[in-house]
């Protein structure tokens, strides 16, 4: 199997203008879309991308607000590419937006993918021929295309969630939402702005507005916790020690629990004295980022130890705000840490310190709706000059919905997804063939580093491809069996995590009350070896097809008579 370390170059002369039939669709152009169009094409695939914006960047160039910035180092953020990596000179830890954006850009050059892709242009629909097994796709120009495969490479975290209150387009001020911020610059110097989210974008959004908004209210419905990055320039001897030993830093990285190299311990909490657990804390706390949640192995299913780690983030809260009443607001008291996403940014807590800043707690003051003027709560009328929108995503079923595909029954992908996201690995749907999910529902999707996560996915998919060209094989698709036998061993791994117990975005309460945890909670390294495993043993749990040959449904049928 192929990995990032490999250098393979571009080939192919495909004119994505023209293009009528192709190898392989990319619906994306991130991270994860454009390193499959180059793994894909330089094996000499046939590929065209679409992508809705005017450029390469996927949420690192729709997330351009102020403040924007990653949450892993790096070091591991980036493409372990032995053509790029070391080259290219991060200045920070962290980097912020625009920085990403110039290295995606940076990659997109180097590896020639732009002329692959259909910019501006977005998928409308997908409908499988059953008969000739290809994708036929309809765009949003009009035009139509067939390809073999599609790479469904739009993330789980891209389609923003709707206001859950009316009155959006009545407002007369300047309206801008954090996932999708407009190309233009947006002034709020002395202006009466509101924000309405304290998620990760959000709390990254108003620590910068409040810089220079005249006044700015913040609209909180739950609190999160946010710790700070530590944030500094980037460490060059540990990168350049990293960059001349690249194939090894993979196959770490591959054999981690979180998909980058994180400060975590296999010491439980409970294994060591008070004074041990208070350093192992504040150690995590100097390091920053997403430290916090790998202070201890126990830490996920131990109600105690959690609220050792929740109560030490709590108490750094609180002793960053000055008004204790305005604490008891901000502190994320009625749930443990872990069990959302951990938000990182410097100095947020702070921030409400100056008198520029006010918070309005959605649990006392719900939003009855936006007014021309501003906001209306059920307790006064806002008046704003820009609100800014911060709600986060419709993770998981919201990029699939946006497109209307259908397979050979007219059924939809989210069809079978009423108690829960789920597909056989994390990447493939059984009923859908040759459609990829990278980094799908009941894969360890939001819970790793999605860069390597997506590299890992466009590898297993593009070798798949190679195998199917190799026998001669048009169609695949996971059983139903396999499918089913994958949800029940995802759901068995999560089991006992405190996160499922209670309420977060990758939690699905059915109606019943039962609980299903939409990703793989096993780690890492865990479910690269499972994949691994399943494609030298066959690709087991796939069945496969030859265009002209017997339909699964008519050999099933023929089983029944």
């Amino acid at each position: 199997m192929s990995h990032a370390t490999d250098s393979n170059r571009m080939t192919g002369a495909l004119d994505a203008s023209s293009a009528t039939f192709v190898d392989a669709i990319v619906v994306g152009a991130g991270m994860g879309g454009m390193y499959a169009v180059k793994r894909l094409v330089s094996e000499g695939r046939s590929v065209l991308g679409f992508e809705g914006a005017p450029d390469v960047g996927g949420v690192w160039l729709h997330n351009r607000y102020p403040g924007a910035r990653v949450d892993i180092e790096a070091y591991y953020y980036s493409f372990l590419d032995p053509e790029l990596y070391g080259s290219w000179k991060w200045t920070e830890r962290y980097p912020a937006q625009p920085e990403i954006l110039s290295y995606l850009r940076h990659y997109a050059e180097h590896y020639d993918v732009r002329r692959h892709f259909r910019f501006s242009t977005w998928v409308e629909q997908m409908l499988w021929d059953d008969d000739a097994h290809v994708w036929q796709i309809r765009s949003s120009d009009g035009a139509t295309v067939r390809a073999r495969h599609v790479l469904m490479a739009t993330g789980q975290l891209s389609k923003s969630r709707e206001l859950p209150f009316p009155g959006g387009e009545d407002f007369a001020g300047e309206w801008v939402e954090t996932s999708h911020w407009p190309d233009h610059e947006v002034d709020f110097s002395g202006k009466r702005v509101a924000v309405i989210g304290t998620g990760s974008s959000g709390v990254q959004v108003i620590t910068e507005l409040a810089k220079v908004a005249g006044s700015l209210h913040v609209f909180q419905r739950t609190p999160n916790y946010v710790v700070p990055s530590q944030n500094s320039p980037i460490d060059q001897a540990k990168y350049d020690d990293f960059a001349s030993r690249l194939p090894e830093v993979w196959n770490q990285v591959m054999e981690s629990g979180p998909a980058y190299l994180a400060p975590v311990s296999v010491r439980n909490a409970k294994d060591m004295t008070p004074a041990e657990r208070l350093e192992r804390l504040e150690s995590q706390w100097e390091f920053g980022g997403l430290a916090m949640t790998f202070a201890f192995p126990d830490q996920r299913t131990d109600w105690e130890v959690n609220d050792l780690v929740s109560n030490f983030v709590r108490n750094k809260i609180r002793s960053s705000i000055s008004d204790p009443a305005l604490a008891d607001l901000l502190e994320p008291a009625n749930y443990p840490l872990g069990t959302r996403r951990l938000c990182v940014c410097n100095g947020y807590y702070e921030t409400y310190n100056n008198p520029n800043v006010s918070l309005i707690s959605l649990r006392d003051e719900p939003i009855e709706r936006v007014t021309a003027t501003g906001i209306l709560t059920t307790k006064r009328d806002y008046e704003f000059d820009v609100i800014v929108s911060a709600l986060g995503f419709d993770a998981f079923t919201g990029p699939v919905d946006a497109i209307d595909i259908r397979n050979s029954v007219g059924a939809r992908p989210t069809d079978s997804w009423k108690r829960g996201p789920h597909s056989y690995l994390g990447l493939m749907l059984h009923g859908f063939p040759n459609l990829y999910l990278l980094t799908g529902p009941g894969s360890p999707s939001v819970l790793v580093n999605f860069n390597v996560h997506n590299v890992y996915h466009v590898d297993v998919v593009a070798d798949l491809i190679t195998h199917m060209a190799e026998n001669g094989l048009t169609s695949v698709e996971p059983t139903l069996e396999a499918q089913e036998d994958w949800k029940e061993r995802s759901q068995a791994v999560a089991d006992g995590l405190i996160r499922k117990q209670v309420e977060n975005y990758m939690t699905h309460v059915n109606e019943d009350g039962t609980r299903f945890f939409v990703p793989y909670a096993g780690g890492w390294g865990n479910y690269v070896q499972i994949v691994n495993d399943v494609v030298a043993q066959g690709y087991e749990g796939f069945e496969f097809e030859v265009a002209g040959g017997p339909h699964r449904h008519d050999k099933a049928a023929a089983v029944v008579a």
